[in-house]
């Protein structure tokens, strides 16, 4: 989830950030020799993104093929077909009769022969039209918060590479959001010395959004029963 993204920003930073070795830019604990870029992750949310349904009843036309060993009657189909709409061809040119040659049981999805079809290799040929199935989609949207540490030896340095930091990170905004992830920007801040050491650190933040969605398979309505109520 966040593993993604950070190998991602790491990778970034090591091919264009040219001042700093590739070895000086961190994940997540602070550098240990100078110029460098510790880069952090600082905590993330969740945002609902709500339930997004893709009702779809339009109808398809599947094709099927069945080899027969000459003893097997029963033939179960990859989907439910629509009543009447099952056409049999065995050997694939030779149309049988429903109800005479083959009977088809609509609610399971299975053609039963009354007589075993003649042994051969992709023998029986069956089409057939099914609705397609309607998608259920449930989303959140991940929002993590980085902080981008650059440390050095001096402010001019400092500065320079924080540049190139922003500058790195502006050019593949849009590789990431073909990637399914939002880069944004936030703010940042020149911090302190730290226990006397003669360090310059700036701290830029950059949120990073990333949409998690999961769908789920919906079966077609096959049967609407109106009741009348006795007043």
């Amino acid at each position: 989830m966040l593993t993604e993204i950070e190998d991602r920003l790491v990778k970034i930073l090591q091919e264009k950030v040219k001042e700093i070795p590739k070895d000086n830019i961190v994940l997540n604990t602070e550098p240990a020799k100078l110029p460098a870029v510790a880069i952090s992750n600082l905590g993330f949310e969740f945002e609902s993104l709500g339930l997004a349904e893709n009702v779809d009843e339009g109808r398809i036309k599947l094709d099927e093929r069945f080899s027969s060993d000459g003893v097997q009657t029963s033939y179960k189909l990859k989907e439910k077909p629509l009543q009447g709409s099952v056409q049999v061809e065995c050997p694939p040119g030779n149309s049988l009769a429903e109800k005479k040659d083959f009977a088809v049981k609509y609610s399971e999805g299975s053609i039963d022969f009354s007589t075993a079809p003649p042994k051969g290799k992709k023998r029986i040929f069956v089409k057939y039209l099914s609705h397609k199935s309607a998608v259920t989609v449930k989303g959140l949207k991940l929002k993590a918060t980085y902080s981008i540490d650059v440390w050095g030896t001096g402010r001019v340095e400092v500065d320079s590479i924080a540049e190139g930091v922003v500058k790195a990170l502006l050019m593949v905004e849009d590789d990431l959001a073909a990637e399914g992830v939002e880069l944004r920007p936030v703010g940042g801040e020149t911090l302190p010395e730290q226990g006397g050491e003669k360090t310059e650190r700036v701290q830029l933040k950059y949120v990073f959004e990333r949409d998690l969605r999961v769908k789920k398979l919906v079966p077609p309505i096959e049967k609407i029963e109106i009741t009348k109520k006795n007043i």
